[in-house]
């Protein structure tokens, strides 16, 4: 859990646990030459929670925190690039997008690093 976002990046509970095998059958379907943006995800999920008479509604925050862990466990290698989702075995992709992760988070550190320089 992040602080100051701990409402949309706490650990996944039982419902949208129940999610993955849905989000990793559904990112299965897209491939760079089709892949889908997370408003689109988080409309069709929720309809099929909604016909599944479902309580849980999924949020484009909760997709992400699902999208994480579906990275981190390895479980299918799932791909974000601002034209959307989708999922390559292409190891440059994969190894484009393991630097575009690595890059954002020297870049929160760079922003980590200023502010720590306001408590000196």
């Amino acid at each position: 859990m992040i602080v100051n976002f701990e409402d949309i990046t706490q650990e996944l509970n039982e419902d949208e646990l129940k999610l993955i095998p849905i989000l990793i059958n559904g990112f299965s379907n897209h491939s760079e030459s089709n892949p889908i943006k997370a408003p689109v995800i988080v409309e069709k999920v929720n309809s099929i929670l909604h016909l599944k008479d479902l309580k849980i509604k999924i949020t484009e925050p909760r997709l992400r925190k699902c999208c994480n862990y579906i990275r981190t466990n390895a479980l299918l290698p799932l791909i974000a690039t601002s034209n959307g989702y989708f999922v390559s075995k292409d190891p440059v992709i994969i190894s484009s997008q393991i630097k575009s992760l690595r890059q954002r988070a020297t870049s929160i550190n760079s922003c980590a690093d200023g502010l720590e320089k306001f408590l000196r």
